[in-house]
């Protein structure tokens, strides 16, 4: 079974920390919802900061023209491992 693209996990992974955010919120609006994650202690300061940047990545990837672009996105691995760990905040802190 082949490995899924880099660009396509990034998706995945940012799309999901947005849908968790959006629950933590209780909102639609990012900027409410990373107040509320933070607030609450789910997320540092550079979390935040990080998940501001890869959620705008995911947007442009979501809007871009051309599969050729969204492969070029700087996405390592190192990204995709702290986007992962950031779900398991969300996700592990709301769950109670």
């Amino acid at each position: 079974m082949a490995e899924v693209p880099l660009h396509r996990q990034f998706a995945g992974q940012a799309r999901l920390v947005r849908l968790l955010l959006w629950r933590i919120g209780d909102s639609t609006d990012i900027d409410e919802c990373l107040a509320a994650a933070r607030s609450a202690g789910m997320i540092g300061a550079d979390d935040e900061a990080f998940l501001r940047k890869a959620l705008s990545m995911e947007e442009g990837q979501r809007e871009g023209s051309s599969v050729g672009q969204v492969a070029e996105l700087p996405v390592g691995k190192d990204t995709i491992v702290r986007l992962r760990r950031c779900v398991d905040k969300l996700n592990q802190a709301d769950s109670a």
